[in-house]
């Protein structure tokens, strides 16, 4: 029986297969690409299940959905593409669950 792989699971093997990659200069932009890919999967479902649920503005919510998209912005890096959206996505949930005026505030320039 062919169980499909989870999410966790794939994410796990593809961090060992960039560490190997790396470690003999081979590239990595296929596999950090899967993964943001799965990031990007994975908070869509659970934004989309918080909103169901009408916890858009929790705290701990846009927390889960700041960490996500640091992640993906970090692993962009990594291959030199663009982080502007996970910058603009962070900024999103950070005035969704703080408002405008306090973001100006506290993470304003």
């Amino acid at each position: 029986m062919n169980k499909k792989m989870s999410d966790k699971e794939e994410l796990i093997i593809l961090e060992q297969k960039i560490k190997q990659a790396e470690a003999y200069g081979q590239p990595i932009d296929k596999y950090i690409l899967r993964e943001i890919e799965i990031l990007q999967q994975t908070i869509d479902t659970f934004v989309e299940q918080m909103e169901k649920e009408g916890r858009l503005n929790d705290a701990q919510v846009g927390a889960v959905e700041i960490r996500q998209y640091s992640a993906m912005k970090q692993l962009s890096q990594k291959i030199n593409l663009p982080v502007d959206k996970y910058d603009k996505l962070i900024k999103e949930v950070q005035c969704r669950i703080v408002g405008q005026d306090n973001w100006e505030t506290f993470f304003g320039k």
